[in-house]
């Protein structure tokens, strides 16, 4: 502000100096009236000192009297100034919003502490099917359903007094019309400055269209399922009639090695194809039922007590790491072990170790059996490959994609088996244990 005054002279200055020339000037004209109208002999050195006097003593009694007042004008000029551009920046601000609130796709509303609606934009309107004016005059509550009315309450008294930051959940509006709708709700309440609770701003996100497809994809799969279900016991029963049947005849020619090296061999399929029917019973739950957070040292002990690992050191990991994760994890698990019992050779230890990486967790499970020859470590994983049914680490595969975790195989053959899980960031966590 200083460097301002020396590089250009404020209007207070210029005041100043045109003070210092009017009081010159009209001191230089009374000096020539008073020689013409009383003639003398003037003394011009003397005049012009007095002139400047006058001027300077004039500019000095105009300085020390007018410059308080002048800077005070001058800084309440400025402070009209900055206010005036800071209400001009909040009304631009406040613009901004209320049309981004107003244009917003989503539904929104502004909620006073007692729920009463202060607010709306048309997306809401247009979900709800009342105008501003409308839901201006009641509360929130009206168009909710009666059952979320209590939840309502509880979330905004949970919002309040600190113990939940947003509630996120899908549920049934009631439009005017009657009918109901259904929408993805956001609500979270804006404090002031001292922490005070100021505004609720619920949020809903039209989903009806999504929730009805989901619903006839619902009702869908269990009809598929109950065919599935139905056709699957029925060949397990023909299957069961065709076991029977297979023995009876072997036992009718037990002296017939062409026979019954035959009736073997029929009983082989037999049993794939009951192991193929069960591999379905597991695939039509794959994806249909909720992924949760599992965690692995548990899940692995649990489905090494099914299998016989008698001989074999197993070491299950660590506790207290979970992942988010398909509900058939376990069968990842065993299947991974029961792998390695089948095609292993002389398997003594199973281990699972985890590692967590700048790209998430990495899962490593080994065993110190005949490995897997580089020419097959893509192809174990699809269907129908392998020596029995192909379908254990296809289903493992699949079980793992269903929440974007990934699986391949990386040992060197004949120094063991080396399956790497992938889990990416945020589907997985550590406990106080780890």
């Amino acid at each position: 502000m200083d460097q301002g005054k020396e590089e250009d002279p404020t209007p207070f200055d210029q005041r100043l100096f045109l003070i210092f020339i009017v009081t010159f000037a009209v001191m230089t004209a009374f000096e020539f009236l008073g020689q013409y109208l009383y003639p003398y002999t003037p003394d011009w050195r003397s005049n012009l000192v007095t002139s400047f006097f006058t001027s300077g003593l004039a500019v000095a009694i105009a300085y020390y009297t007018l410059s308080p007042y002048y800077r005070a004008a001058t800084q309440l000029s400025l402070e009209i100034q900055q206010r005036h551009t800071i209400e001009m920046e909040l009304r631009e601000r406040e613009e901004r919003l209320r049309r981004t609130f107003d244009q917003s796709p989503v539904g929104a509303a502004i909620l006073s502490v007692d729920l009463q609606v202060v607010n709306v934009n048309n997306a809401l309107c247009a979900i709800t099917g009342y105008t501003p004016n409308e839901l201006l005059s009641h509360s929130i509550l009206s168009i909710f359903v009666q059952n979320e009315r209590e939840r309502v309450i509880e979330t905004t008294n949970a919002l309040k007094n600190g113990s939940t930051v947003v509630d996120e959940r899908d549920l049934q509006l009631v439009q005017k019309t009657g009918d109901l709708i259904w929408v993805r709700q956001s609500i979270r309440l804006l404090r002031d400055s001292n922490g005070g609770p100021l505004f609720f701003i619920p949020m809903f996100v039209d989903i009806h269209d999504r929730k009805l497809a989901e619903e006839a994809l619902q009702k869908t799969n269990k009809k598929l399922a109950m065919l599935s279900t139905t056709t699957r016991h029925d060949i397990k029963n023909q299957l069961t009639g065709l076991a029977i049947l297979l023995q009876l005849v072997k036992n009718e020619a037990p002296n017939d090695p062409v026979l019954q090296g035959h009736i073997n061999r029929m009983e082989d399929c037999s049993n794939a194809i009951e192991r193929q029917i069960e591999f379905t019973r597991y695939y039509e739950d794959l994806g249909t039922l909720n992924a949760g957070w599992f965690e692995i040292y548990q899940g692995v002990l649990e489905e090494a007590r099914q299998l016989s690992l008698e001989g074999i050191s197993l070491d299950p990991g660590k506790k207290g790491v979970s992942i988010y994760a398909d509900q058939l994890i376990g069968k990842v698990y065993y299947n991974l072990m029961e792998n390695s019992l089948r095609h292993g050779g002389k398997v003594t230890r199973i281990s699972f170790r985890e590692e967590e990486t700048e790209n998430g967790l990495l899962i490593r499970y080994t065993d110190d059996g005949a490995g897997i020859p580089m020419t097959e470590k893509e192809k174990i994983f699809l269907r129908g490959y392998g020596r029995n049914t192909g379908l254990g680490l296809f289903l493992i595969r699949e079980i793992l994609a269903t929440t974007g975790i990934s699986i391949t195989e990386t040992g060197s053959p004949g120094q063991g088996a080396c399956f790497e899980i992938r889990v990416p960031k945020g589907q997985y966590k550590f406990s106080a244990l780890t």
